[in-house]
């Protein structure tokens, strides 16, 4: 009996699509934390989140309705999501500007793991830690906020994740400056395993730095150029 060959989920390599043939799918109403309601095609959705797959793929009410309800994400975060579904151009693609965008990375990093979007947390990870050394200038309050983030929105794993080890690094770098802030001292009381995780970096080397997303390497749609040349008839030779 020949051997059945597994389902391929919805995240696994198949040929790519124009974007246009996304485009073709039906629209879902994902309504932000009850204020925002973004009209998005499921086949981008699908393509990108593991979590909307199941929502859209399941037999749940979200998938008869085409409606979406999300309570747990920020509007204006997840428009950073949507821009990266349609746009392919957002903060991910270009050079950190303002030492502010690591803190939005970090939390596009984190809200990546919640929807379930393994290449748009590598775009933020990648972006994240490509510009940053020990020399990088981030305030001391932002750096607080990274240290808040890989504390409480990131799940801390066996194998330690990749952005958390950067961000309890740099923290580790600053931890001089770090220790005159009031805020710090705050963070410290409120998160008390903080403290265990920057002792750890202190004085230690920078983390391996990730590779570039294939994504970036390479296109994510087919181009719409690559038009079908068998169907253009032949024009024979002037003689």
């Amino acid at each position: 009996m020949a051997e059945l060959l597994p389902k391929k989920g919805p995240l696994e390599e198949v040929e790519k699509l124009k974007f246009s043939q996304f485009l073709t799918s039906p629209v879902v109403a994902v309504t932000v934390a009850g204020t925002r309601t973004f009209y998005l095609h499921a086949d981008l959705l699908t393509a990108e989140s593991e979590r909307f797959s199941k929502d859209l793929n399941g037999r749940f009410k979200e998938a008869e309705k085409k409606a979406i309800d999300i309570e747990d994400e920020d509007p204006d975060l997840f428009g950073f999501f949507v821009e990266y579904l349609y746009h392919d151009r957002s903060i991910l693609s270009r050079e950190v500007q303002h030492y502010s965008e690591y803190v939005t990375l970090a939390r596009l990093y984190a809200m990546g793991e919640r929807l379930m979007a393994p290449k748009f947390q590598s775009y933020s990870l990648w972006r994240f830690t490509k510009s940053l050394s020990s020399k990088t200038f981030i305030s001391d309050e932002s750096i607080c906020e990274l240290l808040r983030i890989a504390c409480t929105e990131i799940t801390e794993r066996v194998r330690e994740d990749p952005i958390r080890m950067h961000m309890f690094w740099y923290g580790g770098t600053k931890i001089t400056d770090l220790q005159k802030s009031g805020m710090f001292h705050q963070l410290l009381c409120e998160i008390p395993d903080l403290g265990k995780h920057l002792c750890l970096w202190v004085n230690q080397f920078q983390p391996t730095k990730p590779a570039m997303p294939n994504e970036l390497q390479y296109p994510r749609f087919k181009p719409e150029s690559e038009y079908g040349l068998q169907h253009v008839p032949e024009v024979p030779p002037e003689h």
